[in-house]
């Protein structure tokens, strides 16, 4: 089993992902003391709470290049539009100069310090227009440094790696959301990086029949003959089973929406509460493809014995309640759209501020700033912000993915964190491509 470490960990988001491409995940590390609990309630690894540029990479038990991949999204708010806006307003400071934009370099010292055979580094979309101090675009630089053509600050780092660079929408792999990140994947061995556009496993809808909710027979139901692996040719199929990562597939679904997401969960008001509190039992079994994937049940295990973890929103008065019901499928779904007496926001500057998610179109950007408030991610169907789980689902952590913190510190740890199936589609693709290792199709055991 091929190992990894996770840099700038989160909840382990990525870690999840590359687990279930079949990586050992060996270590991580945050600098959130919060994100702590949650990690080590889904992971079987240590988890180190710390500042990476005060850290020195630990013994692993591994000799100099055994371990495989070196993982991680270095927190870099400068090269994001939010993160530029909020910087420059601070009397003093630029974005070009605050120093959190140069994490990334952090992270090619434990690259340098375990000479792992790969790498995998995410970052926000804004690096793509991002610029140095010289004017010169930021990814060209991160390029030539991994390749060893250019110093790292004042470190004596010993890389050669070849690097392929890609922006992905995590929608494209499964995920119900729209989320653009941007991917550099490394490899030191003369193997060929993977274009992970030929990894893709959904595209936009072609038909309004494709936007309505998948509907999928139970898979504890599927047969033996039902199961295949990538061992040999494997023609695409339509019973197969979810998530299925191959290489140049013949046919690809329709994006996964927010009602394959999320409508199978429970009104959070079981009983009419006003505000709407949280439900701890599921109702219905699950009803879409995506839905029976994200259960995650034991097998044997009943639906109606499952634990709901999580599915929990944040209280709101009446009069988000009210405006909250008047968005959605029929009428509008941003404020922006409504008369002009009932706006609670300037249009001209929060033309989105409140926004109702489409249930037949995968989720907006699912962000950390739900921690602050909920008024971009509306339920669907019902008149409140959307919940934890909800939240997770969304941003493809399974139902079984616990995040044993507090609400506020639950939400910002789902919207910081890759979406795992993301990760685990660009896990197989290094898995298979870089170091040549066949890839089964059945998905591995779920972490301790």
């Amino acid at each position: 089993m091929p190992t990894a470490i996770d840099l700038f960990c989160g909840a382990g988001g990525l870690s999840q992902g590359l687990h279930d491409a079949g990586f050992e995940i060996l270590w991580g590390i945050d600098h959130e003391e919060k994100t702590k609990p949650t990690y080590e309630a889904n992971h079987a690894c240590e988890m180190t709470v710390g500042d990476i540029r005060e850290e020195e990479p630990p013994d692993l038990g591994l000799d100099e290049g055994e371990l495989d991949l070196v993982a991680g999204g270095p927190p870099c708010p400068t090269f994001s539009l939010v993160g530029r806006s909020k910087i420059n307003s601070l009397e003093g400071q630029d974005n070009q100069s605050d120093e959190r934009h140069l994490l990334y370099e952090e992270f090619l010292r434990f690259v340098d310090h375990y000479q792992p055979r790969a790498f995998l580094m995410e970052n926000v979309e804004g690096m793509l227009s991002a610029e140095n101090e010289d004017g010169k675009p930021v990814v060209d630089t991160i390029k030539e440094q991994i390749r060893g053509e250019r110093p790292v600050a004042d470190m004596d780092l010993d890389l050669n790696y070849s690097v392929r660079v890609q922006l992905l929408d995590a929608a494209n792999y499964g995920v119900p959301q729209h989320r653009k990140r941007l991917f550099f994947i490394g490899n030191r061995i003369g193997s060929e990086n993977p274009d992970m556009e030929q990894w893709e496993t959904h595209r936009p809808p072609q038909t309004e029949e494709e936007k309505k909710i998948k509907y999928s027979r139970d898979p504890s139901k599927r047969s033996e003959e039902d199961q295949h692996t990538l061992d040999g040719f494997v023609d695409d199929r339509e019973d197969e089973e979810f998530p299925a990562f191959r290489k140049n597939r013949r046919s690809k679904e329709s994006w996964n929406t927010v009602a394959d997401g999320i409508l199978d969960l429970p009104p959070v008001s079981p009983s009419g509460e006003t505000p709407p509190t949280r439900a701890d039992e599921y109702e219905l079994g699950p009803v879409s493809e995506y839905q029976y994937w994200a259960r995650d049940r034991d097998e044997g295990q009943d639906w109606e014995e499952q634990e709901l973890l999580n599915h929990e929103c944040r209280g709101h008065n009446m009069r988000d309640l009210t405006l909250y019901k008047l968005l959605g499928e029929g009428t509008s779904y941003i404020i922006g759209d409504i008369p002009e007496e009932h706006q609670p926001y300037r249009t001209d500057i929060f033309p989105d501020k409140l926004k109702k998610q489409n249930p037949k179109e995968p989720a907006t950007t699912i962000v950390a700033h739900l921690y602050k408030d909920g008024h971009m991610f509306i339920h669907p169907n019902e008149a409140r912000s959307i919940t934890v789980r909800e939240a997770a689902r969304l941003q493809s952590f399974k139902d079984t993915f616990e995040f044993p913190v507090s609400r506020t510190h639950a939400f910002k740890q789902v919207g910081n964190a890759v979406p795992p199936l993301l990760a685990q589609a660009i896990g197989t693709a290094i898995r298979s491509e870089i170091f040549n290792q066949p890839i089964r199709e059945e998905e591995p055991q779920k972490a301790d």
